[in-house]
């Protein structure tokens, strides 16, 4: 009696050990397929990847100058000819990706976090001689997605909403200088205006959508609470690829000033592609000051496609 209880037991163990195996191997094998949908569906507009060359480069226009107009006022300091991050520097820490994935009955929602500890490189020294000093680089991004279970996708999961990314320093009294407000206007029609970068947006009826040819115009709005007597106090460039049809690589251009906290800047659809454009908000003490562990950015990713 007592060899046939233990049978029982333990084809009754072996039976519970089972069924908890595959209810927990089933929402791993949804997590994947969510995981695989994301790059699949979304490309560049949510990856674990940064934005802009890496290292110290010039900011400039891309041949297409007229699209990308230089801003003509003279401010009291400049900005260094030559300055840029490095994210992950050679034998370095490397980056910390988190993705969280949460699955309730058809529907996932995943939040996408990486951190850096990089260096940011400028080049203040104007003497001709390409020699930009480091200082440290803290800072991380969050984006947030939605799919819901569909059959017919690809990997059975479609992506529904995805919210802008937002960049902050990592150290919470580096977070002074903030891009509040970002507005994206296809051939002068306003498409998005985008006021919180954690809200999320309908991915085939609110994410950004152009052609080649349309006109960009982007219009953000920055504040800056660190202190300081340099003017300007804040510095604001655009990160964008494909509004260069023989390069497809990143552009960096200053945003022109309007002198209301707004700053504003053009560029044409050239390319075709899923990716995103970022709003770069810098503490002008960052720029101008060398190797001074200073470092103070507030950023924001747009994605969009051109067809």
């Amino acid at each position: 009696m007592r060899t046939h209880l233990s049978n029982l037991l333990a084809v009754a163990l072996a039976g519970l050990f089972g069924q908890a195996c595959s209810d927990a191997a089933t929402p791993l094998d949804d997590r994947a397929q969510v995981a695989a949908s994301i790059p699949d569906q979304l490309g560049a507009m949510m990856s674990d990847s940064g934005f802009g060359d890496i290292g110290a480069v010039a900011t400039g226009a891309p041949p297409t100058a007229s699209v990308l107009p230089a801003p003509s006022a003279a401010d009291p300091v400049s900005a260094p000819s030559f300055w840029g991050r490095m994210r992950i520097v050679p034998g370095g820490p490397k980056p910390v990706i988190e993705k969280n994935i949460t699955i309730v009955g058809d529907s996932a929602w995943v939040t996408l976090t990486v951190h850096y500890q990089g260096i940011f490189l400028t080049d203040t020294s104007a003497d001709g001689i390409f020699n930009p000093t480091a200082k440290p680089l803290q800072e991380y991004f969050t984006q947030q997605a939605v799919l819901v279970r569909d059959a017919a996708a690809r990997h059975h999961w479609r992506a529904v909403k995805l919210s802008p990314r937002d960049w902050e320093p990592t150290a919470a009294d580096r977070q002074t200088v903030r891009v509040t407000d970002v507005k994206i206007f296809r051939n002068d029609t306003l498409l998005l205006d985008v006021s919180n970068p954690d809200s999320l947006y309908d991915v085939e009826r609110r994410i950004p959508r152009f052609h080649l040819g349309d006109s960009v115009k982007v219009v953000a709005t920055v504040t800056n609470t660190t202190g300081g007597s340099y003017q300007p106090a804040t510095f604001v460039f655009l990160h964008v690829r494909h509004a260069d049809p023989d390069h497809d690589g990143w552009v960096r251009v200053r945003m022109l000033d309007n002198g209301d906290g707004t700053y504003e800047r053009t560029w044409m659809a050239r390319r075709t592609g899923r990716d995103r454009f970022a709003v770069d908000a810098i503490d002008t003490a960052t720029l101008v000051l060398g190797s001074a562990d200073n470092y103070r950015a507030g950023i924001v990713g747009i994605p969009f496609r051109i067809e």
